[in-house]
């Protein structure tokens, strides 16, 4: 396992421990879901910030990075909110040559140049949400609807340097900043063991527009363990003091965890 990697697995399980009741754990009102797995995301659209329009894929050379994702659902008691928590890293880095030279940050870069550049999109959704009344009981339990709010909390960061022969050029821009989202889910059981769920979050206003799509099918394995794939969709538009982020990121994802 390289760094970055160990790095990103112990950025996960330290946000979803911090959120973590104590009690849960002991007291079998509550219903608890975790799993950890992989998302080999595929970037497309482009950066900006003080300068040219880049593309991730044509003028930044990123590819499909595997990235590691995490999350823990927790089932309240009585009429206390649901609690829904997910971490997804998310950084792609690589080197390139531009035909032009550009500007970022106010910096200018050489064209026909070797630079390096970076772009990282952690993000940290904290959900409340209720089940729709009534759903479960009129289907036998087969279908759940979910319906609450979502806080996205977004670390930004895009860097791009390069090394000339007279000289050393480095630009970063770094923001950190929450943003509210609606969250809707739904969950079909046609047999015991069998589900297909799917999740949206998103919003729309002022600065930003944010979607974000997950489609899944769970087997349930042995006893409370679990094994889950499908498919993972994420599209930003996002000005956040002058920096500019239109991305869709996209793919298929695996997971494994416990459900009881």
């Amino acid at each position: 396992m390289s760094i970055r990697t160990a790095k990103k697995l112990l950025c996960i399980l330290v946000a979803l421990a911090m959120f973590v009741p104590a009690p849960a754990a002991a007291l079998p009102l509550f219903d608890i879901e975790g799993a950890v797995g992989g998302w080999r995301a595929s970037p497309s659209g482009d950066m900006k910030y003080k300068g040219n329009s880049l593309d991730l894929e044509d003028d930044l050379n990123f590819d499909n990075e595997n990235e590691l994702t995490g999350r823990l659902k927790i089932g309240m008691p009585l009429v206390i909110p649901n609690l829904y928590f997910m971490a997804t890293p998310l950084e792609f880095e690589e080197t390139s040559i531009r035909d032009k030279s550009f500007t970022f940050g106010g910096q200018d870069f050489y064209e026909k140049e070797e630079f390096r550049s970076r772009l990282t999109l952690n993000h940290y959704d904290v959900g409340l949400f209720y089940n729709v009344p009534l759903v479960r009981g009129l289907t036998l339990n087969m279908l759940n609807i979910e319906a609450g709010v979502n806080a996205r909390i977004i670390g930004a960061k895009a860097v791009v340097e390069q090394e000339t022969g007279t000289e050393s050029l480095y630009e970063k821009k770094s923001e950190t900043f929450p943003v509210p989202m609606i969250y809707l889910g739904l969950g079909l059981n046609p047999v015991e063991r069998f589900g297909l769920e799917a999740e949206i979050r998103g919003i729309s206003y002022s600065d930003y527009d944010i979607i974000s799509m997950i489609g899944r099918m769970k087997v349930k394995a042995v006893g409370p363990l679990f094994i889950s794939g499908g498919y993972r969709y994420d599209t930003y538009d996002v000005k956040e003091n002058d920096l500019i982020i239109d991305v869709n990121f996209s793919g298929p994802f695996l997971e494994t965890g416990v459900d009881f």
